[in-house]
This record gives C-alpha cells, sequence and structure tokens, in this order.
C-alpha cells in the first residue's frame, strides 16, 4: 500500500502543475485590454479600431480602449507591441504598410514574421484608379496608350515614398509598362487635391474616398484594384479585367498580438474577431467604409502578412524602391 501511494501523490502533484499553464492561458481579467493604433486619431486606422473596440468590449463585456502611438510610419506602435506583455491584453491594428515596412527601412527593432503572431486579417478593401477630369482617357487601355504615346507627361501621385498606395502604384506601373513618374505627398489627401487641381494625372485611393469624389465629379475612376469586382461598386471593372491579367492588390488591415502569447488567447481572440465582424451591422458598417470582412484564422492570417512580404520586396527592387 505504501508503494502505491507514493505514485498517486505524484500524479496528483503532476496534474496540479499542468493545471497551471492551462489556467493561465486566459485573458487577464483585471487588466485593462487594449488596441494600439499607429496613426493618430481620426484616421480610417482609428475609426476602425474605435469601432472594433466598442464591438469587442460588448461582446466580450469588458472595455477595450484605443491607444495612438503615432510615429515612424508605424514603427512605435508595432515596437511597443512587440515588447508589451504576451498575455492578450494588448492587440496592435494595422494596415497592410506592416507588409511595406520591412521592406523600406533597413533596420527595424523587430522582425514582424517573428515576433508578432496573427489574430486575423480584419479587413479588405479596393482601391480605385483615379484620373483627373482633363487627361483624355476614360479606361485603362485608354490610360495606358496615352502614357506611352506621352512620356514623362503622365504623374502618379501618393501620400509618401514606401506607402502602402505608391507600392500600388509601382505595381500598376510594372504590370503596365507604362512610363509614369512618382511624386510624393505627405498624406492622401494632398495627393488626392493634387489631381482635382491637374497637378498630377493619376492617383491611387482607397474605394470609400474615391467614390465620393468620383461621384460629385472632380474626378474619374477608372477602375478597381482587386481582382475581382466589388460588390460595393460593381459597375467600376477591374484593372485586371482591363487588359492587365492577375493584377490584384488592396487595402487591408490585419490585428496583431506579440509572438509569445500562448496559442489558447489568440484563438479566443480569434473567435471573438470572427464573431463581431460578421455580425450584419458591422459588414454594412464596414461596407459603407469601402471595405469587407476577411475574418481568416491566425494561421492564414500569419501566411498572408509573409507573402505580402516577399511581394512587395520583389516588386522594390524591379521599381528600384530603396530601404532607408
Amino acid at each position: 500500500m505504501k508503494f502505491m501511494r507514493k505514485p498517486l501523490a505524484l500524479i496528483a502533484i503532476s496534474l496540479t502543475a499542468l493545471s497551471v499553464p492551462l489556467h493561465a492561458q486566459e485573458i487577464p481579467a483585471g487588466k485593462q485590454i487594449r488596441i494600439v493604433v499607429p496613426y493618430s486619431a481620426g484616421g480610417t486606422s482609428d475609426i476602425l479600431a474605435r469601432k472594433l473596440a466598442q464591438q469587442l468590449g460588448t461582446l466580450m463585456a469588458r472595455p477595450i480602449i484605443v491607444e495612438n502611438k503615432a510615429g515612424a510610419g508605424g514603427t512605435i506602435a508595432t515596437d511597443f507591441v512587440v515588447r508589451s506583455d504576451p498575455d492578450g491584453t494588448t492587440l496592435l491594428l494595422h494596415s497592410g504598410a506592416i507588409a511595406t515596412e520591412p521592406v523600406i527601412k533597413a533596420k527595424l527593432p523587430y522582425d514582424v514574421n517573428k515576433d508578432l503572431a496573427a489574430v486575423t486579417t480584419v479587413v479588405r478593401g479596393p482601391f480605385a484608379l483615379l484620373v483627373s477630369n482633363s487627361l483624355p482617357v476614360k479606361t485603362v487601355p485608354e490610360l495606358i496608350a496615352y502614357a506611352k504615346a506621352n512620356p514623362g507627361k503622365v504623374n502618379f501621385g501618393t501620400p509618401g515614398i514606401g506607402t502602402s498606395v505608391h507600392f500600388a502604384s509601382e505595381y500598376f506601373k510594372a504590370a503596365t509598362q507604362a512610363p509614369l513618374t512618382h511624386v510624393p505627398y505627405k498624406g492622401a489627401s494632398a495627393s488626392l487635391t493634387a489631381l482635382m487641381s491637374d497637378e498630377i494625372q493619376v492617383d491611387i485611393d482607397p474605394l470609400a474616398t474615391a467614390k465620393k469624389y468620383a461621384d460629385a465629379g472632380k474626378v474619374r475612376a477608372i477602375a478597381v484594384t482587386t481582382a475581382q469586382r466589388t460588390n460595393l461598386w460593381p459597375q467600376m471593372p477591374t484593372v485586371a479585367e482591363s487588359g492587365v491579367p492577375g493584377f490584384d492588390t488592396a487595402v487591408w488591415y490585419g490585428m496583431y498580438v506579440p509572438a509569445k502569447t500562448p496559442p489558447a488567447i489568440v484563438q479566443k481572440l480569434n473567435k471573438a474577431m470572427v464573431t463581431v465582424l460578421q455580425a450584419d451591422d458591422m459588414r454594412k458598417w464596414l461596407n459603407d467604409e469601402g471595405l469587407e470582412a476577411v475574418a481568416d484564422t491566425p494561421a492564414h492570417a500569419q501566411a498572408f502578412l509573409a507573402s505580402d512580404i516577399e511581394r512587395w520586396k520583389a516588386l522594390a527592387k524591379t521599381a528600384g524602391i530603396k530601404a532607408e
């Protein structure tokens, strides 16, 4: 009997030890959950983060706040999250710029592929290809033909070197071999203003903004950039169907946590995110913002981020975009 009691005691101790990490994989109940945004208040990222915080907070029955940590093209916010406790209380909502950062910056204090764990790709939405009203083109083939017939006279604007719009524009230039000249501005509103005043001739903008100005007759939209037409603007053709097969790029946002966050917590956050994003009222709100819910798995979101980084690295070599 004495021989039997010792193993039973050891088994009890082992089970107790095993229960500790399982319990530790819960999001701490007494700790504030926050969504960190790498941009200033009022922009698309901030608005999306606040909507998600509200909906997630209701679902999880606990308040969730948004913290804006703007600066250094997103590096400050990303580094902050990477260094935060991996317990599910600090999340990063980042735009597709998280995939261009490693391409345009020679040195980063982190590796997004290794130091962040994806929760989900939150949303995706088309860019729209816009031209100035003075440009005598109404289709993508006409734009390409005009640019080739007038080398050096067609300029495209972007919110700055290395931005997702810059990469999307260089992608269009490389795919069409159109001789377009890049003119960087300090922000999307500045480049759009330049388009309306004929300072530049081509601009790529997120769908919601582009549609607003196109519907008002201030610019001309000729295509969307996603592989398929979008239900958000069904009559607008895609670049791909307009003579540039395979062309596909979009606005997107992802949610991330520190890499060492336990998988059980990542899955719990993913489940909550998917529930929120699939709700009818949330889908409608997103559509009004020119976005569509993705809500994929952590594994798929992680693979997507890695592939997007490699994609832009390849384009940077082709287009001569150099790391700072």
